[in-house]
């Protein structure tokens, strides 16, 4: 979304009266951002302890758009609109990137328990930068550690739990950040882009819920280098920053296209 101040006006004035009415404040159906808007802002971000400038940047709109509590372990329709306006880019195609990640399910596997993908390889890079050498682990461990990308040891659904929690065992915080989180599955390494502190809060985050684990995403996409990509739909750029250089081996780009266009339609 825009950043919008007061004496702005357009259609994202509209957006953010009709925001800040579901949030229970009474507003003025009015297209410009009067000193009286800006009042009503600022009482919104000293509710949500934001830093109160009456300034509608990304972290109030964020607030505004994807704010509440809420527990549900799947997204509806108005989930996928909200996030695809904080990014300005299309609906379908935030839908596509759910579909390619986490196929048919949704964020969870089991209550409180996110979809993962346990990463062997980032797991030796991840105790290296830890100052854990791996090689003293991989001889027990062959199928949760290894050097080289091997989609072999997958074992998918809740049983990447298992490989997870033996991992847990070696170095737990490693072991967190190598596994890919949620319905988009982000890995837990990038935590901080997605505006954790911590791998622990990152995990944290998207135990929560379907919402929690979409927001985390939406941030990782408008920090990266990866949101003028999703929104120009150009799902080989968007594949290889979302999955890394080996993406062409999955066809991650060709799915993601075919997904879009299933959704645009």
């Amino acid at each position: 979304m825009k950043t919008v101040k007061q004496g702005d006006s357009g259609e994202e004035i509209a957006i953010l009266n009709n925001a800040l009415t579901q949030a229970g404040y009474t507003v003025k159906d009015d297209l410009t951002f009067t000193p009286e808007l800006r009042e009503t802002v600022i009482s919104f971000q000293q509710q949500q302890g934001l830093e109160p400038d009456g300034i509608v940047g990304y972290d109030t709109w964020e607030a505004l758009l994807l704010g509440g509590e809420s527990e549900a372990t799947e997204l509806v329709d108005e989930d996928f609109r909200r996030g695809a306006m904080l990014l300005d880019c299309e609906t379908a195609a935030l839908r596509a990137v759910q579909e390619v990640e986490s196929g048919s399910c949704q964020g969870f596997v089991a209550p409180g328990k996110p979809t993962i993908l346990f990463e062997g390889h980032i797991f030796w890079a991840q105790l290296k930068k830890r100052g854990i050498d791996p090689a003293e682990h991989a001889a027990q461990n062959s199928d949760i550690l290894y050097p080289s990308w091997n989609k072999g040891h997958y074992r998918g659904g809740i049983k990447e739990y298992d490989r997870l929690e033996r991992a847990r065992a070696i170095d737990r915080e490693a072991a967190d950040a190598s596994a890919s989180w949620g319905m988009f599955q982000v890995m837990g390494f990038n935590f901080a882009a997605c505006g954790e502190k911590s791998v622990e809060s990152f995990v944290a985050a998207m135990q929560q819920s379907a919402r929690s684990q979409l927001k985390l995403f939406v941030r990782f996409i408008y920090r990266g280098k990866l949101l003028p990509a999703l929104q120009r739909k150009e799902w080989a750029t968007f594949a290889r920053y979302y999955n890394g250089p080996q993406y062409a081996q999955n066809h991650y780009d060709v799915k993601l296209a075919k997904a879009y266009s299933k959704y645009a339609r």
